[in-house]
């Protein structure tokens, strides 16, 4: 995962020298029966272009979701991601609402295949962000598929 991962966060942060925004956050994230673990996510965003009178931006990320201790399901390991897709922003004070496609090692119970979706809705002022953030398989690679979903908050730079 390390191998993966450490030239994913450095190309990430490269690249940040030239985002228009980079979000800090962190949170909590809970699986199937409430079973929470921390989570913290780093996320890229590039120039916002306009089309079809919205307005969108590229966005990388790369994250942590803790372990849990459960007897019952595989949730042992923590788990690292990375993604990118597109957020639709300035559509409503403030709002946004974001797709991005990932790679998450190791598998868990929670995130059972590597390849994962991530869809966040929230808020960002101007130096806050706030979202709930679901990452899931979608049940397209097999697997349980349990899914997280988390309540994250941060700072924008």
């Amino acid at each position: 995962m390390r191998t993966l991962l450490l030239p994913a966060a450095f190309a990430l942060f490269v690249s940040s020298a030239q985002a228009a925004e980079i979000d800090l956050s962190a949170g909590a994230s809970a699986t199937v029966g409430v079973r929470w673990a921390g989570a913290v996510f780093i996320d890229v965003a590039g120039g916002t272009t306009e089309w079809a009178d919205l307005h969108w931006q590229p966005t990388a990320s790369v994250g942590w979701i803790g372990s849990r201790n459960d007897p019952g399901d595989n949730l042992e390991h923590d788990v690292g991601l990375v993604g990118a897709g597109v957020r639709l922003v300035d559509w409503w004070r403030g709002a946004f609402l974001g797709f991005e496609v990932a790679y998450a090692s190791p598998r868990t119970d929670a995130l059972s295949s590597h390849e994962q979706f991530i869809s966040s809705l929230g808020w960002r002022g101007d130096r806050y962000v706030l979202m709930v953030r679901h990452i899931s398989n979608a049940n397209l690679f097999g697997g349980r598929n349990l899914g997280e979903t988390m309540v994250l908050a941060g700072f924008r730079f």
